[in-house]
């Protein structure tokens, strides 16, 4: 039998009529529809009552206010609060749920190998390395290496703050000052109020917003500062921020301290603290191969230290190292032990002074989100090696506070300051439970900015010997530190549009990736004195020639400091 073509049109014709009238295709796309809303990854919107809570930012020592907008108990949107919210900041409920977040480790394993180890330790044997000073928890490690007999380490021992509100010219010798530098609300109220000069080889954004660029060779910035009582402008000059090591005998040159440089101020802590706590350290004078037990706190951290200015102080033979961190890609790499914490907004912790605080101030990360089960509390864990009370000491040090009838505290909710002595203990830990600050308002005199005596001339800073550049011909210069856990959302916005470097990118000039034989987008390998480290490159022409401009990854860290002597060959 022979199908003809008219037979085979009426066979489809058919086929079609009939598909039309059989449930099968139409249940086929319902089923479809329904699992496309169900599958794993597709975001369900909250349910609930809408209200706003109002915390503190984490993410830096600016403490933003946050008005976060909720719906039931969930955090949908985050906003600032008298003032700006950086980018990382509006974007900080996503943290949580970061695929990169560190969320199991090791911590009856970690407890009980820290509680041998301590028990037979030599004094200054064990340590504990604070990447975030100034908070309450800081007092709480301070406190346990005094009951230990053992070293509180942190980067600063005497830091400073800076009042812009007072500065009539600022010299900024490659410091992030409009890009990060300090409270953004704080920057922009007095940005208009000074004239800035921006000092560094690449042009910046804080350079593209300054009122002069002076574009510097690569790896002068220490001859540039020890030049400025020199310049035919330098008595126009209030302050001189950035990290070259002349730069606090240059203020006190220019009559800064006292004037717009002040000691960091500190909230009242309770007095019997003051009285147990072990002395701030650094760690460039803890001598070589003497710690035994390192406990690091990087679960907030501010800076980063390279690891091999801390390997230097472990003992040659089985130290034990233990860090408290949200990701595998600090300071895990090298631990025995990595312990998962929790994250902002899940953290309950207060907030240390900003760069730019001249007044004593105290307030609350309010959790917005409860923390997943099964994480570490590095201040429990270190205070419990001493017998201290596990989470009583902000309640202890919001009583101080209270108990020194000083201050005032602003609430977010309603916009009102209210005098702590009008306040009940109660009353005044309840205000800061809803992300309230405390600090000093106008006309209270009480709380005036500390006074900080000048730097001695006899005791320079020590710099480090130059290197050469025979086989290492670059000169590395860092792009502003950023936290170590960002939205996903944000590496979209600035990480692969190229706004900003990636952490584990360098850009080059393109005379110098020519040279190289690099290309942009390559595998390349950086190198200095202290090691290698893979990268990718990118091919910038406002890069100077002889520079290479490196991200912020702990790996780049470790083995490239400012300023360092570096090359970057193809993989």
């Amino acid at each position: 039998m022979k199908n003809s073509r008219r037979d085979i049109f009426k066979f489809a014709g058919g086929a079609v009529a009939g598909a039309l009238f059989t449930p099968a295709p139409w249940r086929l796309v319902t089923d479809a529809a329904l699992w496309s809303e169900n599958w794993p990854g597709v975001p369900r919107p909250a349910r609930g009552e809408i209200r706003a809570k109002f915390t503190n930012c984490a993410l830096c020592p600016a403490g933003c206010a946050v008005r976060a907008r909720c719906v039931g108990d969930q955090p949908v949107s985050l906003a600032g609060v008298r003032g700006g919210l950086c980018p990382f900041g509006l974007s900080a409920h996503h943290l949580p749920y970061h695929p990169a977040r560190l969320k199991q480790g090791p911590i009856p394993e970690a407890t009980t190998a820290v509680n041998q180890r301590a028990a037979h330790l030599a004094p200054n044997a064990i340590a504990v390395l604070d990447l975030n000073p100034g908070r309450t928890v800081s007092w709480t490690y301070r406190r346990a290496m005094a009951s230990l007999k053992g070293l509180y380490l942190a980067p600063e021992s005497q830091p400073v703050s800076y009042d812009l509100s007072a500065a009539k010219t600022v010299l900024s010798i490659g410091a992030p000052l409009l890009d990060g530098w300090g409270t953004p609300a704080n920057v922009l109220a007095a940005r208009p109020n000074f004239r800035l000069i921006q000092a560094e080889a690449v042009e910046s954004r804080t350079a593209m917003l300054a009122d002069e660029w002076i574009q510097l060779a690569p790896g002068t910035e220490s001859a540039f500062a020890q030049s400025i009582p020199s310049l035919p402008y330098a008595k126009d000059i209030s302050l001189v921020l950035g990290d070259a090591p002349e730069i606090p005998e240059i203020n006190r040159q220019l009559g800064a301290y006292g004037k717009t440089v002040f000691a960091r101020p500190e909230a009242p802590v309770p007095e019997a603290w003051s009285k147990t706590a072990a002395a701030v350290s650094e760690l460039a004078d803890v001598p070589d191969h003497s710690i035994s037990l390192l406990l690091i706190d990087e679960s907030a951290a501010v800076s980063y230290i390279p690891w091999h200015r801390i390997q230097r102080k472990l003992v040659r033979e089985n130290p034990l190292v233990v860090t408290f961190a949200a990701t595998r890609g600090g300071y895990a790499r090298y631990a025995q032990y990595a312990l998962p914490t929790a994250v902002y907004p899940e953290v309950l912790d207060d907030i240390a002074p900003a760069v730019d605080s001249i007044h004593p101030t105290f307030r609350i990360s309010v959790p917005l989100v409860k923390p997943p089960a099964g994480l570490s509390n590095p201040a429990d864990f270190v205070g419990a090696l001493a017998g201290l009370p596990a989470s009583t000491a902000l309640r202890e040090r919001a009583d101080a506070i209270h108990h020194s009838a000083q201050g005032a505290i602003f609430t977010y909710s309603d916009g009102k300051d209210t005098l702590v002595k009008d306040l009940t203990a109660d009353a005044f830990w309840k205000s800061l439970n809803e992300g309230a600050r405390w600090d000093r308002p106008p006309g209270l005199s009480s709380l005036g900015a500390p006074s900080l005596a000048a730097p001695s001339r006899s005791a320079p800073r020590p710099v480090e010997p130059p290197e050469s550049p025979a086989d290492l011909p670059l000169i590395a210069i860092r792009e502003p530190h950023t936290p170590a856990l960002l939205s996903p959302l944000m590496t979209k916005l600035y990480q692969e549009s190229g706004l900003r470097l990636a952490p584990n990118r360098v850009a080059l000039n393109p005379g110098d990736a020519r040279a190289a034989n690099l290309s942009n987008g390559a595998r390349a390998t950086l190198q200095t004195r202290i090691g290698k480290c893979a990268v990718e490159v990118t091919v910038d022409p406002a890069v100077p020639p002889g520079a290479v401009l490196v991200g912020c990854s702990p790996g780049i860290q470790d083995v490239c400091g400012p300023a360092a002597r570096a090359k970057v060959v193809r993989a």
